[in-house]
């Protein structure tokens, strides 16, 4: 036999045994045998409702901003689909906790802030409206930003790229159990 031969037939063999592997979106228990391909979200879950978070920082108007960016990051990055409360499966619910500025650098010679750093912390409960089980909760969840005063970065800039992190940990964090 050829060694063309050879290596034909052992490649043939590799693939009518395959590796079991699937992509399939029913998980059918500790018993199934192979690879599966599963949503990192949950697939009994289509729609949820957010509600403006409630704000208790001193910082006016970030819970406009915290929420909006929640809404747009999920409906881009996930497979629910946002809805008014009564037609929702799910609601995720919210508090603005606090929000801080540090300053992390100064210029040595005028003193003046170069680097800042901005801190948003939350709460928040993602509920499932159906059967009021909770789904998720987290106390005291932060997100940290930077923005750089001498670059002409104002602290608008620095809050809303923390309010962005800090959506897209919190969508995150609706992923399903593994």
């Amino acid at each position: 036999m050829s060694r063309r031969t050879v290596i034909l037939a052992a490649l043939l063999g590799a693939a009518l045994a395959g590796c079991n592997y699937s992509q399939q979106n029913a998980y059918e228990g500790p018993n199934q045998r192979g690879y599966e391909w599963h949503s990192l979200y949950r697939e009994d879950v289509r729609t949820v409702a957010v509600p403006i978070f409630t704000n208790k920082s001193f910082t006016r108007g970030i819970e406009f901003q915290l929420t909006k960016a929640i809404a747009n990051y999920m409906e881009s990055s996930t497979p629910y689909k946002i809805a008014p409360r009564d037609r929702a499966d799910t609601i995720l619910e919210g508090e603005i906790v606090s929000t801080r500025g540090v300053m992390v650098s100064a210029d040595s010679q005028t003193a003046l802030p170069q680097e800042m750093m901005v801190t948003v912390q939350v709460n928040f409960v993602w509920k499932d409206i159906r059967t009021g089980r909770i789904l998720a909760e987290r106390k005291g969840f932060e997100q940290s930003a930077m923005y750089y005063p001498t670059l002409g970065e104002s602290a608008y800039v620095g809050k809303q790229s923390d309010v962005e992190k800090l959506a897209m940990a919190i969508v995150q964090e609706l992923q399903a159990d593994w």
